[in-house]
């Protein structure tokens, strides 16, 4: 089953002093009144029983020119390596919550857990958003990213990403009906 192209997440999580983070495809805002972000994560993984546990975590969005990044910590377990380490990835400490955060990230969330539903093999752990991060000169005056200066990976799976940047062609459609 496929669900690409899109736009693939960095979850980070800590517990009792173990950190990790994961690439996540399967994640999404889930509401307004409180502002919830949502991450659908199985249960089999590192980043489940951290997030299990503390409670808490993040969502950081990468450029494209840290793909590779991406593809590594899609493809390696934090069970066995830490990944911050191995890969050179800086972070911060969260200002909400003790999650990491992407230093690299043109767009994060910290959320704290509210609700986890059960699809499948995955929880889907719904977050309230208590602080975001935003590189401003990302951003066009509308909020919507600047691709001129701002390219964003689009997974396809298996290992192939699609570059959007300024020479992508944005199409509004208006209902008429």
């Amino acid at each position: 089953m496929y669900t690409y192209p899109g736009l693939v997440a960095i979850v980070t999580s800590r517990s009792n002093g173990t950190q990790n983070l994961m690439a996540a495809a399967w994640h999404t805002y889930l509401g307004m009144e409180p502002p919830t972000y949502g991450v659908s994560i199985g249960r089999a993984r590192h980043t489940y029983n951290l997030i299990a546990e503390s409670g808490v975590f993040a969502v950081n969005f990468l450029p494209a020119h840290l793909s590779e990044w991406i593809q590594l910590i899609g493809t390696t377990s934090g069970r066995d390596i830490d990944k911050f380490k191995k890969f050179g990835i800086p972070y911060q400490d969260g200002l909400q919550v003790d999650v990491p955060i992407l230093q690299d990230a043109y767009f994060a969330y910290e959320c704290k857990v509210t609700d986890v539903r059960t699809h499948g093999d995955h929880e889907l752990f719904s977050g309230e958003i208590l602080q975001t991060y935003k590189d401003a000169e990302m951003f066009k005056e509308n909020q919507i990213p600047d691709l001129s200066k701002l390219q964003v990976p689009l997974y396809f799976g298996r290992s192939t990403y699609l570059i959007a940047d300024d020479t992508a062609k944005v199409k509004k459609h208006y209902d008429q009906g």
